[in-house]
């Protein structure tokens, strides 16, 4: 079933920090905004940082999200089309005519009490039939993944629908997918990143090696409540951090940006809850992190070992640890050093979706991959008048710049529409 929705003056492509910054300032203008999100959940990747704060804030930037998200759900003039996903586009007197596949709203926002009684008892929850937001902010808590679910494969489960409590009866199979034709004025790109593929560098064993794990994971676990522990269930002893994992190498030599500044507070997060945790952080070059970096960077080093140089490799070694190789700086000796733990900072790698986006709108990416900016000095512009560009689906960000990159966006967007009136 195709269906044309409403006219709104602007249509923004991704739910993330930079996403919902930027459809906040518009409707503050009085602007009404459609807000689409491929995934279920709004918020992006930022709903899976945990919060870096030791014994004072590290600015990590994570919080600003939370108190966005309220906004986000509350604010007028604002409709959401969440697990939407853009499949064409044409241009037709100065309007886009966006058409989007809308999964099925299974469980019905209207009705769900966020019981999660349907999580709990789905079979293939393992599989990613049945997610659960990683913000509490999310309503429903939880999602069905069509392409992933028993009964849309072979009708051979309804367990959720069961579960459902009988006087909230929210879950409902059978609903199916649609498409949708929004009409608008300008198009903001707010799609985000990817983490980079830490086997990009195979040599330091992720996915071979349990006591490898990335630092999107810790992040993860961490946000969740769970504890950071060795391998074999253990304490952690001795922890090690690389940096530009998937940043300046043959395939990616930009720079990331963020992850100087994320593994050096996470090190010090870890060193708060663990104080006789011994932690090394391995780099090629240091990031300035914070308006006084200088003063960071010494209370990092009063705190962890800082190591310029990046590992040759990681090994196995006995009692549940892996080996790590560096040439120690002081020295120049090659040095073989067993770790519990190694974290991977891995960077930033534009979205998998860029180029079939890229080519609907027809927008230019860079070397990279990432959406290229038409302007060097403005780089919420595009080759494409009315489409624009915000956060990380530009390259890489931080958290801050996403939301002072959102505010610029959306006065760019106000900018145009005042002039096409």
């Amino acid at each position: 079933m195709n269906r044309s929705h409403t006219y709104h003056p602007v249509v923004i492509l991704g739910g993330g920090i930079a996403g919902i910054a930027t459809a906040l300032e518009l409707t503050r203008q009085g602007l009404p905004v459609a807000l689409v999100e491929k995934t279920p959940f709004y918020g992006g990747r930022v709903a899976h940082l945990c919060c870096k704060a030791t014994t004072a804030c590290q600015k990590c930037g994570a919080c600003l999200l939370e108190e966005r998200l309220r906004e986000l759900l509350a604010a007028p003039r604002l409709c959401l089309y969440p697990h939407t996903t853009l499949t064409a586009a044409r241009r037709e007197n100065g309007v886009f005519y966006l058409t989007f596949r809308r999964q099925p709203r299974i469980i019905d926002p209207l009705l769900c009490v966020d019981c999660g009684l349907c999580y709990e008892e789905c079979p293939a929850v393992s599989q990613g039939a049945l997610i659960q937001a990683a913000s509490s902010l999310n309503h429903p808590r939880y999602a069905v993944i069509p392409e992933n679910c028993l009964y849309f494969k072979d009708a051979s489960c309804q367990v959720c629908q069961k579960v459902c409590p009988p006087t909230v009866k929210a879950i409902d199979l059978s609903r199916r997918e649609e498409l949708v034709t929004l009409p608008a004025a300008a198009v903001v790109i707010a799609t985000g990143y990817t983490p980079a593929d830490p086997c990009s560098r195979p040599y330091y064993g992720y996915g071979r090696f349990p006591q490898v794990l990335s630092g999107w994971e810790v992040e993860a676990s961490l946000r969740s409540g769970r504890t950071i522990t060795r391998a074999d269930g253990a304490p952690l002893r001795r922890v090690a951090f690389i940096h530009c994992v998937g940043s300046r190498d043959h395939h990616h030599p930009y720079c990331s940006q963020v992850c100087c500044a994320y593994t050096l507070r996470l090190a010090r997060l870890l060193k708060n809850h663990h104080p006789d945790l011994e932690i090394a952080s391995f780099y090629m070059d240091l990031q300035n992190v914070g308006l006084d970096h200088i003063g960071f960077q010494a209370d990092v080093s009063r705190e962890i070992k800082v190591i310029r140089g990046l590992p040759g490799d990681v090994t196995s070694a006995p009692e549940g640890s892996v080996y790590l190789r560096f040439l120690e700086p002081e020295t120049g000796t090659l040095k073989t050093d067993p770790f519990d733990l190694v974290i991977l900072a891995v960077g930033m790698a534009p979205g998998p979706d860029n180029p079939e986006l890229a080519a609907l709108l027809g927008l230019k990416l860079s070397p990279a991959g990432f959406f290229q900016a038409a302007d060097p000095q403005n780089r919420c512009l595009t080759s494409q008048p009315g489409v624009f560009l915000v956060g990380s689906a530009e390259g890489p960000k931080d958290i801050s710049a996403c939301v002072i990159q959102a505010a610029a966006a959306a006065k760019q967007v106000c900018r145009y529409l005042q002039r096409k009136s």
